[in-house]
């Protein structure tokens, strides 16, 4: 039951992370693009290419937040475990269900967070600089990175008690 359940969390957060890899995947090669076309301007004519900065600035935001989900839902992030591994298999479990709850909070405080940072940006107007773009969407782009994360951490909680009963 519990397995089954992970599992379907799993799948249903899948569909979104990999939108946000995708995206920072685009957002990565258009930085590479932008600033090779920006220096070669620069260098070439005499005359940067205007907003460029604004927009790497913008693409970088979408190259940290969208991977991270990605990687917390694969289990590709960094995990320091040498301590957890010591422990015998029921305390080991139990404290990754602690751990996997503790961060799902965090998580979803920070994302609460970000939120109201969104929202703020939004009802204030903040604009980028030079080309005037408001950074509020990309404000509630990194808050729906972190909601996903905090899910792709919950879903080990079910994973975890599925292992304590041995359905697995």
């Amino acid at each position: 039951m519990f397995a089954r359940a992970a599992k379907y969390m799993n799948k249903a957060i899948s569909y979104p992370s990999n939108a946000m890899f995708g995206a920072a995947m685009v957002a990565m090669v258009f930085v590479m693009v932008a600033v090779s076309a920006d220096v070669f301007m620069r260098y070439v004519f005499g005359s940067p290419i205007v907003g460029v900065w604004d927009l790497c600035t913008m693409a970088f935001a979408i190259i940290i937040w969208g991977p991270m989900t990605h990687a917390a839902l694969k289990g590709s992030h960094i995990a320091l475990t040498f301590l957890l591994d010591r422990f015998p298999r029921l305390p080991r479990l139990g404290l990754q269900v602690i751990i996997s709850l503790v961060t799902s909070g965090m998580l979803g405080l920070v994302s609460w967070q970000l939120l109201l940072h969104a929202i703020h940006l939004d009802v204030t107007e903040f604009v980028s600089p030079t080309l005037r773009i408001p950074h509020a969407p990309i404000a509630y782009f990194a808050a729906f990175a972190c909601v996903i994360m905090a899910l792709a951490f919950l879903i080990r909680f079910p994973e975890a008690v599925a292992k304590f009963r041995k359905e697995q």
